[in-house]
């Protein structure tokens, strides 16, 4: 976890936690897109030709323009994975900080598995406004140990 993330965490730390969220709604666009693509494709009736025009370059029809498509936004969404990946990493690493076990439930099963706040007071048995106190204290507790990580950094390494 880098010293900006740390800033983020203490200043800001339900922001920080939710920074997966938005890749993960990116790449569901991306895949609704693909799938878009791909109805196209199937709805398209080609016209037959002698010779494929794929080896030219540029997409000659309907079809390979969606091929092409689908294609690129394929590798988009691999990137985007990837990056999931590594803030995923992160965010584990920053509910790590937390000691309490409950508070570390709560924030893993709402970060990182995006359950509702209904679920997660069936799953630790009690009710939805504990629940959101708890949330509370949680977000308190992490900010408060990122803090204080950001205080045992050395001056000389904090410009760097």
């Amino acid at each position: 976890m880098t010293q900006e993330d740390l800033e983020i965490l203490a200043k800001r730390p339900k922001d920080f936690l939710n920074h997966c969220k938005w890749y993960e709604q990116r790449i569901k666009f991306k895949q609704e897109q693909i799938q878009r693509f791909r109805d196209m494709a199937c709805s398209i009736t080609a016209p037959l030709k002698d010779v494929p025009s794929f080896g030219s370059g540029v997409p000659s029809s309907k079809v390979e323009n969606c091929i092409v498509n689908i294609s690129g936004l394929a590798q988009d969404i691999q990137k985007d994975i990837e990056k999931l990946r590594a803030e995923l990493q992160t965010t584990r690493k920053a509910i790590d900080l937390i000691s309490d076990t409950d508070l570390k439930f709560l924030l893993e099963a709402r970060y990182l598995q995006r359950m509702k706040w209904e679920e997660i007071a069936m799953l630790l048995s009690c009710s939805y406004r504990w629940v959101l106190r708890l949330h509370g204290k949680a977000l308190q507790e992490i900010s408060k140990e990122a803090s204080l990580l950001l205080e045992s950094i050395p001056f000389w390494r904090k410009d760097n």
